[in-house]
């Protein structure tokens, strides 16, 4: 009775410990090793093990504890170790697997009597004799004592094992691994052996349990501390493009990739794509066999490939969504408000994985440009918002080298014939192996695909709203600078009207008064007779001119203005022009010299004298010292193709400030309104130079070097039809 009450203390005890250390530690490994140590020294087996099934159905040993031989590190052992060892799926078959779920309970199995148990029941057939299907269709109770079967008598006796006690691990409902004691002896084990076996799996399940939750825990960490970071990144105050390799690259070496690449579509067809790169890259060229550089050097994007073309979808131009600004643009925070509305939009978001790229149909066309390179597997990424697609991310992973060691060697092919006779640890190595893609990182890589497409059409809108701004801004200048054209031409037309009545006025006033002195007689001989009729005259003559202007400019901008273009004379023409206003020359004592080098010219005969007419008179009117030179010669224009003739006014006058030099061929302007009240005119002088010269087909320049520098002005006319 003592005996067994100290039995009954002893398994309390191991489970109190056991229990104690799940509850405490959190690390499946420590907790494992633990479980396997303690429950070897509970049934004084020579060795417990912790078998972990992988998806393939293969195993592999996790956690052991082996018993010595004498002292404690003397490092004999009855039975080898089998820790870190893989075993092959036909080790533990699938209808074994299936009875361990069905059953759900442990497996003794007694070499020296040759007996598998499950419970006290026996039938004659061996669990080696069903199949899957008859597992599952066969009642509990008729498979629970059956003789153990040939091979597995064979399988455990090379293995050195005479007793094994077998429970299964769960983990909910899927069958995670097995907990094994071995026994190189015949060996019994009690019910309440069996109880406490049974009372630890349990609790290795319920460690199962709280590691996965520490594991999902800790990964969610791991991928909010990145988010965070690629967060930050993405509004740091740096360039753009900076901002997105730099992103690139953290979700390169966080993903465990070996490069990866960042495609943003244009939004419209005067912006180019872009495209950001990081770690191991493929080249892709346009011409020849790849992967040579086509002709002009010019390198072919990777995702102008129907692959890529297909995934990322690229977009329908529209003008209200702007591309990612330039350069030199930072990103800018998202309001609360704003951040829910785009991660709406991105709530769908897919990863399309090739496992092998040298497997993959449709990256035939390209897969040579990998060869150079240790690129094995492909991720590729679609960045959208909405319906809006903005590109893509592209990650690499290099092939891999797999080293896995095997408890005995054996042929695949023949595996299932013959029982392995060794169970001595045999390496496998396995170079150039495709690397495997793990929920957790394409969660990951998920996760930063959607902050990044929430970034990335965030500055999309900043852009768009900041060139809309900038858009408005431009039409408000624009506005402003009519308005004030407008206003300024309102005014000039208000001067030009004060101006022109005055200068009507003036002829008309004059006019009349020398008639009505005619009219009356108040002369007092014939000299002073014709001296009132040639005022009288030159009054009337200025009257006609400004009248002249005034319908010259209306005909002109009406466009009802005729020209009769023909060769004409050059030298008789310029002579004519000397002559008329030889008269106010000597008056003034300024000189007026003629130099002619060019025969001929094509244009309109009285257009060019009412031009040169409106030249010469200007400049006697502004030249009070100095001479007047009117000059004509053949010459080539610096931007006009044929022949042309160059005729030149140049004056030693007043000069022009170079501030106004450019407003003169406007309609109504002078240089200043003293220059008109000191003397007259419209300002409509050189606007008909100018119109006329464009009507005739010449061109017209004003040349002044300041205020009191004298004044040249270039006519260029065609020297024959053909250069019109």
């Amino acid at each position: 009775m003592d005996r067994h009450a100290g039995e009954g203390i002893q398994k309390e005890a191991l489970l109190y410990r056991m229990t104690n250390r799940i509850r405490q530690s959190l690390e499946l490994e420590t907790i494992l090793m633990t479980t396997a140590a303690e429950l070897r020294s509970f049934l004084q087996t020579d060795r417990v093990k912790v078998y972990r099934f992988e998806p393939d159905g293969s195993g592999e040993v996790i956690a052991e504890s082996v018993a010595r031989l004498g002292l404690p590190n003397s490092g004999k052992q009855r039975l080898p170790s089998l820790l870190g060892l893989h075993f092959p799926a036909s080790d533990i078959p699938p209808h074994s697997r299936e009875m361990f779920v069905k059953a759900r309970t442990r497996v003794i199995v007694n070499i020296s009597a040759q007996q598998i148990t499950l419970n006290n029941l026996g039938k004659v057939a061996t669990t080696g004799d069903l199949t899957v299907e008859e597992v599952q269709k066969t009642k509990i109770e008729d498979i629970l004592q059956r003789p153990v079967d040939p091979c597995h008598v064979e399988y455990l006796t090379n293995m050195g094992v005479q007793s094994s006690l077998v429970v299964p691990i769960f983990h909910g409902e899927q069958l995670w691994g097995l907990l094994a004691a071995h026994h190189a002896t015949p060996k019994i084990f009690t019910d309440e052996d069996l109880l406490i076996v049974q009372l630890l799996a349990d609790q290795v399940s319920v460690a199962l349990g709280q590691s996965h939750l520490l594991s999902e825990a800790r990964a969610k960490t791991r991928q909010e501390t990145l988010i965070n970071q690629i967060s930050t990144l993405l509004h740091t105050p740096q360039q753009v493009g900076q901002i997105l390799e730099n992103v690139l690259k953290t979700l390169v070496k966080a993903s465990g990739c070996s490069g990866g690449r960042l495609y943003l579509h244009s939004t419209d067809p005067t912006t180019a794509t872009q495209v950001y790169t990081y770690g191991d890259q493929p080249q892709i060229f346009l011409w020849g066999t790849q992967p040579q550089k086509s002709a002009t050097g010019e390198a072919r994007l990777l995702e102008d490939e129907p692959f890529w073309l297909h995934l990322m979808a690229k977009p329908n131009h529209t003008p209200n969504i702007n591309p990612v600004g330039a350069a030199d643009r930072q990103w800018l925070p998202l309001s609360a408000e704003q951040f829910s509305i785009v991660q709406a939009q991105l709530s769908h978001l897919n990863c399309h994985i090739v496992p092998d790229l040298y497997q993959e149909p449709l990256l035939a066309s390209v897969a040579a440009t990998f060869r150079n390179t240790p690129i094995r597997s492909i991720l590729v990424m679609p960045l959208w918002y909405g319906k809006q697609a903005l590109g893509g991310l592209t990650l690499f992973r290099d092939e891999i080298d797999t080293e896995i060691f095997w408890a005995g060697r054996f042929d695949p092919d023949d595996r299932n014939l013959r029982v392995r006779q060794s169970f001595e640890a045999w390496q496998e190595l396995k170079l150039g192996q495709t690397p495997q893609w793990h929920p957790a990182e394409i969660e990951l890589v998920q996760a930063v695909g959607s902050h990044l497409g929430m970034a990335l059409m965030q500055n999309r809108l900043y852009q768009w709203e900041r060139e809309n701004r900038l858009l408005v801004e431009m039409r408000n200048r624009e506005l402003d600078a009519a308005r004030n054209i407008a206003e300024e031409a309102n005014r000039l037309k208000s001067d030009f009207l004060s101006s022109t009545s005055h200068e009507l006025r003036t002829p008309l006033a004059s006019t009349l008064n020398y008639l009505k002195l005619l009219k009356e007689g108040f002369y007092d001989n014939e000299e002073e007779l014709k001296e009132y009729i040639g005022v009288a005259y030159q009054s009337a003559e200025n009257l006609v001119a400004i009248i002249n202007d005034v319908l010259d400019i209306a005909k002109i901008e009406a466009g009802r203005m005729n020209v009769q273009m023909k060769l004409v004379e050059t030298r008789p023409l310029l002579e004519e022009q000397i002559r008329l206003f030889s008269i106010e020359s000597k008056r003034k004592g300024i000189p007026l010299i003629l130099q002619c080098e060019a025969e001929q010219v094509y244009t309109d005969q009285g257009k060019l004298k009412q031009i040169l007419t409106n030249l010469l008179s200007n400049a006697l009117k502004f030249t009070h010292r100095g001479e007047i030179r009117l000059t004509a010669r053949n010459a080539a224009a610096m931007s006009l193709t044929g022949d042309w003739v160059e005729i030149v006014v140049a004056d030693t006058g007043i000069g022009i400030d170079t501030n106004q030099r450019e407003h003169l061929f406007e309609p109504f302007v002078q240089a200043d309104g003293s220059i008109k009240r000191r003397y007259g005119g419209t300002g409509l002088g050189l606007t008909i130079c100018k119109r006329l010269a464009e009507l005739i087909g010449g061109h017209i320049f004003l040349e002044s070097e300041g205020l009191g520098m004298g004044t040249k002005v270039r006519l260029l006319l065609p020297q024959g039809q053909n250069v019109v």
